[in-house]
């Protein structure tokens, strides 16, 4: 049974402005940890839901509900109409399928999804798209390869080019701890997607699914699990100078529990993560929820543009001006910035030019810890040489 859960988890978890957000279904602001959201009309007690999604100017949502008898899935939908949400409903266009995890293109024109068979643990599925066309969501379409593959794939998204960014089990390395997760994109090419790219920078031995890419392609998030007894965790990545995806983190522990997190989400505005947490007890799943924060403790200073060593000459004054964008971040522009290091008195850093400079310097090598601060006093740090030859 264990490894059989583990199955049906990983594949079911596999926005405008903040001034909107309030209204939804009566909820204020959350602050930096999570709270269930929409309860009672979303997360609903008792009752399986996970995967929730928006269309970028928050008048359309979708969800997935999961039959904890069978863990077949169906998708449920709310739209706002004259300033009022409509109550969560079987998605028609769907209602005969065995479908998971919606997510709206950001452009709204395509809702991507994956479906399964009838059959026991779903171990095969497939991503599909639906198209809306004049207002209406119909013509629901398998995806060929690349994307699909005779594999399972299980939780895809879209990017403003039409990226799509998806988790499959194809060419992964199978043990009794993983079932060969990966994550994958494909680009949209000459009328087509043509070629499926493993995203090897946060590939590991542990399953990656549960992706989402922000549509200007500034930060991942995506869920691993890691079979140490923690469960399923979220973690976060960025792209740097060179478009090269950092080494994956894990979010904040107020985000991440000894519960599962899994199937994340982020609101147009950057502002509110939503993501769904699952209760696993006796290797049962006992309830599952969609929760949102606000991403003060989601997104922290990044190293963007490496410094690289930097050699200046003994006796003789110097001056080196960090570069300007060392460091990035999603919603503060504003970040304060701190250097550390056991050079001497001799060293002095100008945090407000983030200039670093000596009269003289001794000769030696050192290690210099350069570090960005935000206004949520989230830091980051990133280290070079200082050699003075």
């Amino acid at each position: 049974m264990g490894r059989y859960l583990i199955v049906f988890v990983w594949l079911f978890t596999s926005c405008k402005s903040g001034k909107e957000l309030p209204l939804l279904f009566g909820q204020p602001y959350p602050g930096a940890v999570p709270t269930v959201f929409a309860p009672d009309v979303i997360s609903v007690k008792n009752r399986l839901e996970h995967g929730l999604s928006f269309t970028a100017d928050m008048k359309e949502l979708a969800f997935g509900i999961l039959d904890a008898q069978n863990y077949q899935g169906k998708i449920y939908y709310a739209n706002k109409l004259e300033g009022k949400w409509t109550e969560p409903a079987l998605f028609k266009p769907l209602k005969g399928d065995n479908a998971f995890l919606p997510y709206f293109s950001p452009s709204g024109q395509y809702l991507l999804y994956a479906k399964g068979e009838f059959d026991d643990f779903n171990f095969k599925t497939d991503i599909w798209l639906l198209e809306k066309e004049k207002g209406v969501w119909s013509n629901p379409q398998l995806l060929g390869a690349p994307i699909n593959s005779a594999s399972r794939e299980a939780n895809a998204c879209m990017t403003y080019d039409n990226t799509i960014y998806f988790s499959s089990t194809r060419n992964g390395e199978q043990n009794e701890k993983s079932f060969g997760a990966d994550l994958f994109f494909s680009t949209f090419e000459q009328g087509g997607y043509r070629k499926a790219n493993k995203i090897a920078e946060i590939s590991t031995l542990d399953d990656e699914e549960s992706i989402f890419v922000s549509p200007d392609k500034e930060y991942m998030i995506f869920c691993r699990y890691a079979d140490d007894g923690g469960g399923a965790d979220l973690y976060i990545s960025y792209p740097d100078v060179n478009n090269t995806w950092s080494k994956a983190q894990k979010v904040d522990p107020a985000i991440n529990t000894a519960d599962w997190e899994r199937r994340p989400f982020v609101s147009a505005d950057n502002q509110f993560l939503f993501f769904t947490r699952l209760q696993i007890r006796d290797e049962a799943i006992v309830e599952s929820d969609i929760f949102w924060v606000n991403t003060s403790k989601l997104f922290k200073p990044y190293v963007y543009n490496p410094i690289a060593d930097i050699t200046v000459q003994s006796g003789k004054p110097f001056e080196i001006t960090m570069v300007q964008d060392c460091f990035k971040h999603i919603n503060d522009k504003d970040l304060t910035y701190e250097v550390q290091h056991q050079a001497g008195s001799w060293l002095h850093f100008d945090a407000d030019k983030r200039i670093l400079s000596a009269d003289a310097a001794p000769l030696g090598q050192f290690e210099i810890t350069f570090m960005a601060i935000d206004n949520h006093l989230n830091k980051s740090q990133h280290r070079f040489k200082l050699n003075v030859r």
